[in-house]
């Protein structure tokens, strides 16, 4: 965790993946330390993009009924785990955190801000290329993901991480920490 903090505290390297077991860390390290470079004025906000793919093998749940946002509450309530209800609610409201669905990235861009993508297993060489292609001047991306939590065949054969890393690997850019210890409780760590 330590090697991440470093990691995250460097503003040479734009592109950062954090990777790891469930529990380990890396949202909540993540999401906190780009709240306080907000709070800093380093950043204006930060966007968070998912792609919104269900858990394998569990039954679709059809239309979300609501507004955009409403749709995308389920996907960025791990969030409201770290930050609690009243604060994300407070943070969607004065635009410190944009939550996008992947689908309505293409053609964005995204300036001053730190993009995050959690929960990128579920995400195609593609997407990383597009997710890519929308940082612009004084923005970060950071990715997150665990390549154990995959959901789909789709993703396992054309997976995002591995042409993240294997596309990036020794660039002055880009950064990685492996996170390898469940931090959550020992009902996790089991």
């Amino acid at each position: 965790q330590k090697m991440l903090f470093d990691l995250l505290q460097n503003r040479d390297i734009p592109v950062k993946l954090c990777l790891g077991r469930f529990g380990s860390g890396k949202s909540y390290l993540m999401l906190a330390h780009a709240l306080w470079l907000i709070q800093k004025g380093e950043f204006d906000k930060i966007v968070f993009v998912k792609n919104n793919i269900e858990v394998k093998d569990t039954g679709k749940l059809g239309a979300l009924p609501g507004e955009e946002l409403d749709k995308l509450g389920p996907f960025i309530q791990q969030i409201a785990d770290h930050v609690g209800e009243f604060e994300l609610e407070e943070m969607l409201n004065q635009n410190v955190i944009e939550p996008v669905h992947l689908g309505f990235i293409r053609g964005r861009d995204i300036r001053n801000s730190i993009i995050i993508c959690d929960e990128c297993e579920n995400m195609t060489r593609q997407h990383i290329q597009l997710l890519l292609g929308r940082v612009s001047s004084r923005s970060e991306i950071w990715f997150i993901g665990d390549q154990k939590q995959c959901d789909s065949l789709t993703f396992e054969k054309n997976s995002g991480i591995q042409a993240l890393i294997e596309g990036l690997a020794g660039d002055p850019l880009f950064g990685m920490v492996k996170l390898i210890k469940s931090e959550r409780s020992k009902i996790a760590a089991l």
